[in-house]
Parts: C-alpha cells; sequence; structure tokens
C-alpha cells in the first residue's frame, strides 16, 4: 500500500543555487545531502513536513555528477525542473511486484539503495501517463543515514 508523497524530485544544474532559492523563498531547510555516486547525483532533501505513518515529505534537489547520468541527460534535453515523484510504501518489493502484475515496467529488476538509505525502484513513465515514478521504501528510523 502506498503511504504518502515521499517526495518530488527537481532537477537541476546548480545544486547550491537551487537550495539558496528554496530556503530564501519558502525558508525550507536541507535536511540531509549527500552523494550516490551508483546514480551520479549530488542532492539535498529539503523536509516539507512530517506525515501519519511516521515518515515525511521531502523535496529532492537534483544535480548531475556525470555526463552520462540519468539526470544529467533529462536536463539536457528538459532543462531543469519536475524529475519525478515518489510515493511511500512500507513494502518496496512487494508493492512493485503488485505494480508490475497490472502491467506497468518496473525498472529495476531489485530495489536500489535510495536517499538517507532507503531502498527505491521505478515505473517506466510511459505505463504512468508521463510521469517517472519511484516507489520508496525509508531506511528505519533506527538507521544512522534515516
Amino acid at each position: 500500500m502506498l503511504t504518502r508523497i515521499d517526495h518530488i524530485g527537481i532537477a537541476c544544474f546548480d545544486l547550491d543555487k537551487t537550495v539558496e532559492f528554496y530556503r530564501a523563498t519558502y525558508g525550507f531547510e536541507v535536511f540531509h545531502s549527500e552523494v550516490n555516486e551508483e546514480q551520479g547525483v549530488r542532492e539535498a532533501m529539503l523536509k516539507i513536513n512530517s506525515t501519519d505513518d511516521g515518515g515525511a515529505s521531502y523535496l529532492q534537489l537534483l544535480e548531475p555528477t556525470r555526463e552520462d547520468s540519468t539526470v544529467a541527460k533529462w536536463l539536457a534535453k528538459n532543462g531543469e525542473g519536475v524529475h519525478h515523484i515518489a510515493f511511500g510504501t512500507a513494502d518496496v518489493d512487494g508493492e512493485a511486484a503488485a505494480i508490475k502484475d497490472k502491467g506497468v515496467r518496473v525498472l529495476y529488476e531489485e530495489p536500489r539503495r535510495g536517499s538517507m538509505g532507503s531502498r527505491i525502484t521505478f515505473l517506466h513513465p510511459k505505463d504512468c501517463h508521463g510521469v517517472l515514478t519511484e516507489l520508496v521504501t525509508s531506511a528505519p528510523d533506527e538507521s544512522p543515514e534515516h
């Protein structure tokens, strides 16, 4: 079961400049930042609010660290803006399998490591009305990355 909008991913050319815009304009502060070498991005998670299921909703700002990353290719084609939407679930494996059974292509055979120690997978945008969709199971609260 999907429990919340976990985050909205926004691709940007300059992470620091984009973080400053969201801080100065809306008062959002960086909750977590990291470099994800596997995905070729530097990111900042801006916490918007906590949720009833113990999770939170975030804006995820993504700056590519190499030209062959998915985000770099997307930026070259589309420019800055909303890259994906992510839904939270307690069981990314089960949720991905259930959605795959409904005919939606799942992009990863096995979920991968995401922000803050989470487990993630993506659904093909052509099967989701043009929206790249991510499924996220947050790391346990006791995790050092959470």
